[in-house]
């Protein structure tokens, strides 16, 4: 590229994102200049990665997953399905008191009642349907009461 056109190429671009600059102040005031500078900035981003010369950038490999991949683990979430479920009412419980009431809760009550622990879920505090559940010290010494000898 000649040094002429390269200089006539820098002085449209200049002029060119000037105009448009004006023209987003123009058409909405200060949130329309922001808008054109991001748009702005974005395209010479864009130009200066695309005018960037070099080589290909390496492809990542994928790490490795086991040192040894003829031996399997012990033990596998999918080997306990039932665990996965109830952490993942444990989580929805926090959030809502209404999922800790009509999910967890009765969950929570088979398994005491078959551990021969029913009095291990009484839970005290406020009881706002649409509000939060239990804070994670509540579940915490459900669980603990639960996984007691």
């Amino acid at each position: 590229m000649s040094r002429r056109k390269r200089a006539v190429t820098g002085a449209a671009t200049v002029i060119g994102t000037a105009a448009a600059l004006a023209a987003g102040y123009a058409a909405a005031g200060a949130t329309g200049l922001i808008d054109v500078a991001a748009l702005a900035t974005l395209g010479v981003l864009i130009v200066a990665r695309g005018s960037v010369r070099g080589e290909k950038p390496r492809s990542v490999r994928p790490k490795q997953q086991r040192r040894d991949p003829g031996r399997r683990p012990a033990v596998r979430a999918a080997d306990f399905p039932a665990y996965a479920s109830m952490a993942t009412d444990v989580e929805w419980a926090r959030m809502s008191q209404r999922h800790y009431e009509h999910v967890l809760r009765p969950r929570l009550a088979r398994l005491a009642a078959a551990l021969g622990k029913s009095g291990a879920i009484d839970l005290t505090g406020p009881a706002d349907p649409d509000g939060p559940g239990p804070d994670l010290a509540a579940l915490e010494r459900i669980v603990t009461r639960l996984e007691a000898p």
